[in-house]
């Protein structure tokens, strides 16, 4: 009988992020690699407008250390995390404490999705799935217990203060894209009172919006390519779009009132060299960065709470990941016990012994599992003859 223990040391978190980066390295890294170039059988690709990661099980014989210079690119270096490290700097991005505007809702979900469409794909690891169902778990624990924001807060709701300061009530606001980043901030706008351009390639898109909000009055269905041929007069564009410069010099000459652009899109929807140079204000990812940590001073208090609980939740975690995987090995030693004492006692006496005896040899397992890994038990089951 073979026993197989799942290492957790072999679960690597490695990727890119607003911090570490910048907008334009998340982006470099989003068009450089894909999932099919991907060193990686068993993997988890995040790629979101603000960070750009992978959680992999390691081949064997394959180190961090490699990993993480395959996935370099000229200039930047991803950071690398393996085994409790990785599960805890996972955790901390589902629960968005590593997000550019702590506390908004979108992560979660990102990460929920990224599992789900790994598992479409066929890709199932064990160790995979315990990461990725403990992130989550803890993350909502997070999200329950500690107000680090209200509902619906996103990335847009560092954008929004400025917004109102540069803008009259009554303004005209364009939003490009209606995908999940593009909903919230056009629901934010529109609880402004101003009047919201809602701008989707899909027509249907639009109007499953308009059907699904509370109010209409304010909400103005165009189609992008419409858009691009005839915009309207407006004062801002809030940009959530996955295209590249959809934002340029062609569109902007035609928008001779725009004062702010907030660009949220990744790749970079909006050409902000050419916007600069016409004096309109951009807010991109890098230039939201500066809001963000200012909230993370006025947040001091209770993200310390937050990064408290995901210690804590990672280390029972992996205490419960080490008994499990312990589980039938201990199972085995009490079976092996109850066989060889059967040879002189009936089944029944045998199994009472068994139980008695092997418990102290199973405790002293389990701490060194504790104490120096599952590699130090699985030596410790090898040299006993039941791993």
């Amino acid at each position: 009988m073979t026993i197989t223990i799942e290492l957790m040391d072999r679960l690597a978190l490695i990727g890119v992020s607003h911090r570490r980066g910048g907008a334009g390295g998340v982006e470099r890294y989003q068009e450089a690699f894909h999932p099919e170039s991907l060193p990686f059988q068993h993997q988890v690709l995040l790629s979101t407008c603000n960070r750009w990661d992978v959680l992999a099980v390691l081949p064997e014989g394959f180190t961090l250390s490699q990993a993480r210079d395959r996935l370099s690119l000229p200039g930047t270096k991803p950071y690398a995390y393996t085994s409790e490290a990785a599960l805890e700097q996972l955790t901390r991005i589902a629960a968005s404490l590593d997000s550019l505007n702590p506390g908004e809702d979108q992560i979660m979900g990102q990460v929920r999705e990224a599992f789900a469409e790994a598992q479409k794909k066929g890709v199932s690891h064990p160790v995979l799935s315990f990461a990725l169902q403990t992130a989550l778990r803890v993350a909502k624990k997070v999200r329950t217990e500690i107000e680090l924001a209200p509902v619906e807060t996103s990335l847009f709701s560092l954008a929004r203060p400025r917004l109102e300061q540069l803008l009259p009530r009554g303004g005209n606001v364009a939003v490009l894209g209606l995908g999940k980043m593009g909903t919230l901030a056009a629901k934010s706008v529109a609880s402004l009172n101003y009047c919201v351009y809602l701008v989707n390639r899909s027509r249907d898109r639009l109007e499953e919006f308009i059907v699904q909000s509370p109010t209409t009055k304010n909400l103005i269905p165009v189609t992008l390519e419409s858009f691009l041929v005839k915009p309207p007069a407006i004062e801002a564009i809030v940009c959530a779009t996955p295209i590249k410069h959809l934002v340029d010099d062609v569109l902007l000459a035609k928008l001779p009132g725009l004062k702010l652009i907030v660009d949220l899109g990744i790749p970079r929807n909006a050409d902000a060299d050419v916007a600069r140079g016409l004096g309109i204000e951009v807010l991109d990812v890098d230039s939201l960065q500066g809001l963000g940590q200012q909230r993370r001073v006025v947040l001091a208090d209770k993200l310390a709470q937050a990064e408290r609980l995901v210690q804590k939740e990672v280390e029972l975690a992996m205490t419960e990941w080490t008994e499990k995987q312990l589980g039938p090995s201990i199972k085995k030693l009490r079976d092996m016990y109850v066989q060889t004492i059967a040879e002189v006692l009936s089944q029944e006496e045998a199994e009472k012994l068994a139980h008695k005896f092997a418990h102290v040899p199973v405790k002293g397992l389990r701490a060194i599992a504790r104490e120096y890994g599952l590699d130090a038990a699985k030596l410790f089951l090898s040299e006993a003859g039941l791993e």
